[in-house]
């Protein structure tokens, strides 16, 4: 199946959202993009033949409020939840959903976490949060508004934990603060498409599945 300009993008160029809250994915140094979602996307708007237009979200849930008018095409994970509204590819790449905790022993592990009764700290509307919610007990998690705003409470004190992706994690470990060694779910990331566009998943299936991007 083609794909053109016409069927994908928006005179002659193809919209991108971009979660840049996911760094395991994709990274910003300066005016520059790097990671596995930003060369996948170069990949795809080679092939269609139309110019990438990044578009910019502090986090998934702004990226799912903006589809149908802002993108057309973005990178997001698999989520069950979301199928109204969006097509997913077959994924690319998995990433890793932990912890970062307040107690650095190397023994500590998720499900330490989970059965402990402390408060966890998780981001609503992001895809690690609907797996915590079906793994923490009630009462346990505590959602914020944001990734921002679920780290800025943990550093203040808020939590025992705090529920995200390990690669995002690591950047905000120090002398106080560790990520557990293993982790509480894989999450499957993949591109979307606006379902009323599902037709053209089928050429977008065929990049993905003959993509090597470096890691």
């Amino acid at each position: 199946m083609g794909l053109t300009g016409h069927a994908l993008g928006q005179g002659g160029t193809l919209r991108v959202g971009l979660n840049m809250n996911n760094a395991a994915l994709i990274r910003k140094d300066g005016a520059a993009y790097t990671g596995v979602a930003y060369a996948l996307a170069q990949r795809l708007a080679e092939v269609a033949g139309l110019r990438l237009v990044p578009v910019e979200y502090p986090n998934a849930r702004a990226a799912v409020d903006a589809v149908g008018g802002e993108w057309d095409i973005a990178f997001l994970a698999i989520d069950p939840s979301r199928t109204d509204r969006i097509a997913f590819s077959v994924p690319y790449r998995s990433v890793e959903a932990t912890f970062l905790v307040r107690d650095r022993s190397p023994k500590l592990r998720c499900s330490d976490v989970l059965a402990s009764g402390e408060p966890i700290l998780s981001a609503r509307g992001a895809a690690y949060h609907a797996y915590l919610e079906t793994l923490a007990r009630p009462g346990d998690l505590v959602a914020a508004a944001s990734p921002a705003e679920a780290l800025a409470r943990f550093r203040a004190g808020e939590g025992a934990a705090l529920a995200g992706i390990r690669n995002t994690l690591s950047d905000h470990e120090n002398a106080a603060f560790g990520v557990v060694p293993d982790c509480f779910a894989k999450i499957e990331q993949a591109v979307a498409l606006p379902r009323q566009n599902r037709a053209q998943m089928v050429f977008v299936d065929q990049i993905v599945q003959t993509f090597h991007g470096d890691e």
